[in-house]
């Protein structure tokens, strides 16, 4: 609602005029006692700023609306605009003694190192923060039920638990102040602290997701999100503008560098949500930190690199099989059966044949792609077989030979201890960064991780929608 009310006052010629803007805030501030004065650098940011502030104080948000229809008459807009801003008569999160106080609390934070916190506090967000104050902003536009602890005040917590004793101090006592005031328990604010301690599940992943813009074209619609711990993401782009893929390669650098805004360390794995024919591109050898100097490194050298298919994330029955063989890979140890190595070389081997074998199979190591189309992105029937049987996890080599089937039966000779499996995407970094310093070492250079968690996704299965 802040939203549309900020995009309402955009489209106002009388507010987009710098002079008559001021003419309305002096306006608002004798009328009201309220001195409001918009932050941001771009319009948007301070029509939204404008509106928030208005609504945290009582009756200020309609007088901005008499004002608003005052200045500009009774049209379309300024009718929604006062509908809206009577639906917006909740009160603010905070009183304004208690936001002068967490600006003073916050100020050590403002040069940077909040983010991890932010993530942790909150779940889906409708943008990243640019700064402090707005991830402030966003977090109190969450709201949760009577009783809870509020994303603002859980991330306060979170900075808390990461600074020296005497700031985390000042910042409780600010967090069971507001608390008290709200009826939320003591109780929950200590177990909020242990949840916001960060857990290396808790590591920031980084996923990409692209989608064919029109068939036959090469041209690709994108989406970014940042995973922080289960059902925690921040988005970082949704596209409607399509790009070509030398684009959306030149943009890989920009993106790691907000995830390790979120963590020092970087994203803990970097995931490809892929079309299925798009499955054998080798997006583990796109470059990052190019410089004129350097031609980069390999982004698979640098991270765990794992791909998804997109094309069982819409099918229900592929699903349930996917799901449970993921289940039984990560959970059930008992149950664990050594890697199959499949040849998508064999001929012969009808489709319902193939799926009868792949029915039990957990992980498969794909052999015989010499076969497959040079330098080709498509993958060959055995594979597609594979795929719609549920199994989570393949690996394969690009470019195969006899040499690299020789290199996977020894790979799947490794993995038949259940605990290796869990590690693969380590293990096949490792394997990369090897060879990116030998470049003898060819093989692993091409390797191609399938590691794909039915639980772990920015975006909901039914119907296969955006969750933005």
């Amino acid at each position: 609602m802040i939203d549309q009310l900020a995009t309402i006052l955009l489209r106002l010629d009388g507010y987009q005029d710098q002079q008559t803007r001021r003419v309305l805030l002096d306006e608002l501030a004798a009328e009201t006692g309220e001195e409001i004065v918009p932050r941001g650098t771009e319009d948007i940011h301070q029509a939204r700023s404008l509106v928030l502030d208005c609504a945290r104080e009582p009756s200020v948000l309609a007088e901005l609306a008499d004002l608003v229809a005052d200045f500009h008459g009774d049209t379309a807009d300024t009718t929604r605009f006062h509908e809206l801003a009577r639906r917006l008569d909740a009160p603010p999160l905070l009183t304004r003694r208690e936001r002068n106080a967490l600006g003073r609390v916050l100020q050590p934070w403002e040069d940077g190192g909040w983010r991890g916190a932010f993530a942790r506090a909150a779940s889906l967000v409708p943008e990243p923060p640019r700064d402090v104050s707005h991830a402030v902003e966003l977090l109190e536009d969450l709201v949760l039920p009577p009783g809870r602890v509020p994303p603002l005040v859980r991330f306060v917590l979170a900075l808390g638990d990461h600074s020296s004793p005497g700031r985390r101090e000042r910042m409780w006592r600010w967090a069971v102040a507001v608390a008290e005031r709200l009826g939320v328990e003591q109780q929950w604010l200590y177990e909020t602290v242990g949840e916001n301690r960060p857990r290396e599940s808790d590591r920031t992943i980084l996923v990409l997701r692209l989608q064919p813009f029109l068939p036959a074209r090469s041209e690709y619609l994108l989406s970014v999100w940042l995973g922080h711990g289960a059902g925690q993401w921040t988005p970082l782009a949704h596209e409607d503008e399509p790009q070509e893929l030398e684009q959306i390669v030149g943009r890989i650098g920009a993106f790691l560098t907000t995830a390790v805004e979120y963590d020092a360390a970087g994203p803990s794995r970097v995931e490809f949500m892929l079309p299925r024919n798009l499955l054998n591109l080798p997006v583990d050898r796109w470059l990052v930190d190019a410089h004129e100097s350097s031609f980069g490194t390999p982004l698979g050298a640098r991270y765990p690199v794992v791909l998804r298919d997109l094309e069982r994330q819409r099918n229900s029955m592929t699903r349930s099989l996917w799901k449970s063989k993921w289940d039984r890979l990560t959970l059930d140890r008992a149950a664990w059966r050594p890697p199959l190595v499949l040849d998508a070389g064999e001929s012969g081997l009808g489709t319902s044949e193939l799926a009868m074998r792949l029915e039990p199979a957990l992980a498969v190591l794909v052999s015989g792609t010499s076969a497959w189309e040079e330098n080709g992105a498509s993958v060959p029937p055995q594979l597609d077989v594979a795929l719609d049987s549920g199994v989570p996890v393949m690996v394969w080599n690009r470019r195969g030979n006899a040499a690299s089937d020789r290199f996977l039966e020894d790979l799947a000779h490794r993995l038949s201890d259940g605990r290796e499996v869990t590690r693969l995407p380590d293990t096949v970094r490792e394997l990369r960064q090897r060879a990116f310093a030998a470049p003898h070492e060819r093989i692993p250079s091409h390797l191609t991780l399938l590691w794909d968690d039915p639980h772990s996704l920015p975006v909901r299965t039914a119907g296969f929608g955006s969750a933005l």
